[in-house]
């Protein structure tokens, strides 16, 4: 992190000691937002990050074996066909129009590493499409060549943004459709993926200016700083483990739609996430010295799940066996766990408001909810969401029982459906979410309130109750009710709000949710022999005021290491003293709290290698 950022770092944590306390309440609860956010994300889907992603494979790829500072965003275009504004419609980009806002900015061709244009009036507008003859570039209008590409834009001011004039981005705060700014550089490029004559816009930028243009568009920017903190380590830790998960087919690393996690660059560093970020500089959450999966919804409704029962592999398998350690099913709220094997407790905890859960109704109007879903919904929605047991499912629906739920939060997972026709079960998170965690007539109830939450809903989460209603003596449908809005794994975000309004820090927010977890330095791994990472790497990151700072070692085979803290301090460890296969050491009197600390590994010998990373708490 260069002087420019220290000094801003310190300006800022200087700011915010200057809040007066009662500017750090929490505001009154904005309806307007909670719904702008969830609207956004039954229109754009769950980002990949968050975990409800199954089509994009893994949420992670693992730790990085180099030092991560810089990451390449594909940047998606927003406009169809027609001209209708789509907000990640495509990666693949008809034309790319961009300009930037301060200093001098140097248009590279990258085949040859020649400069072809300096723009030094800030507002030019560069315009580039490409074809199979190149990159054909204009600069103001006028056309100065086709080249073989990419192009990249080289900035020579820290200060400067470059502007997407091509695009547009609707952040979940302030006006819609706005044209987006991104620090960084840019290139304009084309991969084994890329669609032909179509471009890559990629953004490359350092991690810790990417986080920020993430934290307010997956989290809310009005909830409390630790809340935010949680979301900023949870998203870093996301860019570091999937940095080259694209690269085998385009030129970037993530992307900024739900393929990745949502980025909308500077246009979305609301000033609470930009603290939010800064005052975790350098920190994600690991468990035995991996980064984990820290996966996030919206609201868990007072008690998360295990992630073997809703994000199920093999996918034939209810559990599954993947069964993450610290992404455990965890009772979100003040007070002893209720007791729900107990079907007394199950019905009240799940049909009623809970308000010693940390993310009630009077938080988020999705706390609780009810649905009125008559047979002929139910019907409709078993094509493609049901396997048949018996007979088909041309008749008319006679009955719903519920036949499995999941360990932890109780949810259902399975539930038998009866027709005049035959038997059908409906199996699994996303499935039972589709037939009966939509709204169907009407909209969804007022349980957290007395009118219906909206009317335009679309699939919410799975249930925990089918109540069965009749009309005219015979089978007419359930009333399904539920908690939360989301995929119920890992980090709730209303809950982390609920969390931090309690007096809980992020550390704790994040150790509550995943269970287990570290929180630290990224884990890298150095060494000496080939396909290990260099030998000398180094970690930036944020010390928390009254924590402490414990290094770990783990897997070392190397003959030794030095190790040097903040510039001052130097340590050396004999092959003797790494071959435990794990050590500790505490940093505690060598770091500065508040403050960005930089700890520095040399390997020592030709061959070896090791895992290594600060953990804070």
């Amino acid at each position: 992190m260069n002087l420019h950022k220290v000094l801003s770092l310190i300006v800022f944590v200087f700011a915010l000691a200057m809040i007066p306390i009662a500017a750090q309440t929490e505001p009154a609860e904005d309806l307007a937002i909670e719904q702008e956010s969830i609207r956004q994300k039954l229109d754009n889907g769950e980002s990949h990050a968050s975990g409800a992603r199954d089509d994009l494979g893994p949420v992670i790829l693992g730790n990085p074996t180099t030092a991560a500072v810089a990451i390449r965003v594909g940047l998606s275009y927003s406009f169809t066909a027609t001209g209708t504004y789509s907000e990640f419609t495509t990666r693949h980009h008809p034309f790319a129009e961009i300009s930037h806002t301060a200093g001098v900015v140097y248009l590279i061709d990258q085949s040859t590493r020649q400069e072809i244009a300096v723009l030094d009036v800030p507002g030019t507008k560069v315009y580039v499409t490409r074809s199979s003859a190149g990159y054909k570039v204009l600069v103001g209008g006028v056309e100065i060549g086709t080249f073989a590409g990419p192009i990249f834009f080289n900035p020579t001011d820290t200060a400067n943004q470059f502007k997407i004039e091509h695009i547009r981005r609707t952040p979940t705060f302030g006006p819609a459709q706005q044209v987006p700014f991104y620090r960084g550089a840019i290139e304009l490029s084309h991969g084994s993926g890329t669609t032909v004559d179509r471009l890559n816009v990629v953004n490359i930028v350092e991690i810790e200016d990417y986080v920020p243009g993430v934290v307010a568009n997956e989290s809310i920017a009005s909830f409390r700083q630790d809340a935010l903190k949680a979301q900023a380590v949870a998203a870093r830790g996301y860019a570091i483990a999937n940095i080259g998960r694209f690269r085998a087919n385009f030129p970037y690393d993530i992307d900024d739609s739900t393929q990745s996690q949502v980025y909308r660059g500077v246009i979305s560093e609301h000033v609470n996430a930009v603290s939010a970020s800064l005052l975790t500089a350098g920190l994600v959450g690991s468990y035995d010295g991996k980064i984990i999966q820290a996966l996030y919804s919206s609201s868990m409704g007072g008690h998360t799940e295990n992630n073997e029962w809703v994000f199920n592999s093999p996918a034939s398998s209810l559990p599954g066996t993947n069964a993450l350690p610290y992404l455990r099913g965890v009772y979100d709220g003040t007070g002893a766990a209720p007791n729900l094997l107990d079907p007394a407790t199950l019905l009240s905890f799940w049909t009623t408001t809970q308000p010693q859960t940390f993310d009630p109704c009077a938080r988020t109007s999705l706390s609780r909810w009810k649905m009125n879903i008559p047979i002929a919904t139910i019907k409709s929605r078993l094509s493609g969401r049901s396997t048949v047991v018996s007979g088909d499912t041309t008749g008319t629906v006679t009955g719903v029982e519920v036949t499995q739920r999941s360990a932890a939060s109780q949810r259902i997972v399975r539930a038998r459906v009866t027709l005049t026709s035959g038997v059908v079960d409906v199996i699994g998170w996303s499935n039972v979410r589709g037939v009966f965690g939509q709204p169907g007539t009407p909209a969804v109830a007022g349980i957290c309130s007395a009118t219906p939450v909206t009317t335009a809903l679309g699939a919410i989460t799975n249930p925990s109750v089918l109540e069965a209603y009749t009309a005219s003596g015979a089978f007419a449908g359930v009333y399904s009710y539920g908690g939360g809005f989301g995929h119920n794994v890992g980090m709730s975000q209303y809950g982390a709000q609920g969390r931090a309004l309690a007096g809980q820090t992020f550390l704790q927010i994040l150790k509550g949710y995943y269970t287990g977890i570290d929180v630290g330095s990224y884990p890298i791994k150095i060494g000496r022999e080939p396909g290990t990472g260099p030998p000398t790497l180094r970690h930036e990151f944020y010390v928390p005021l009254n924590t402490t700072g414990t290094l770990e070692i783990r897997n070392a085979t190397l003959k030794g290491m030095n190790i040097h803290v903040n510039g001052t301090y130097d340590f050396t460890l004999r092959a003797e003293e790494l071959s435990d296969g794990r050590e500790s050491i505490d940093l505690t009197p060598y770091l500065v709290q508040g403050q960005l600390n930089v700890v520095q590994y040399n390997a020592v010998g030709r061959n070896g290698s090791a895992t290594v990373n600060v953990n804070v708490q």
